[in-house]
């Protein structure tokens, strides 16, 4: 499935919420939803942001995505 540019960009007035979908949490990282379908793989999971499944929905908690982005900083 393509995403349309719509799906791309979160509209003007989106505001983060603390637990968010996967297109959400793309918009919120600026990773692609197709990253990270492939980060929770579970061969990647290791390398991906936490993320919990209830009744086949996935939920990313912005904390995790958060801590997930700190660990991956770099310094020179």
């Amino acid at each position: 499935m393509k995403l349309s540019d719509a799906d791309r960009t979160p509209p003007s007035d989106w505001i983060p919420r603390e637990n968010m979908r996967p297109v959400e949490a793309a918009w919120y990282t600026g990773i692609s939803t197709s990253k990270l379908a492939k980060l929770r793989m579970m061969e990647n999971r290791e390398d991906g942001p936490r993320f919990v499944k209830i009744s086949g929905c996935v939920i990313y908690k912005r904390s995790d995505l958060d801590d997930w982005i700190d660990r991956h900083a770099v310094n020179e």
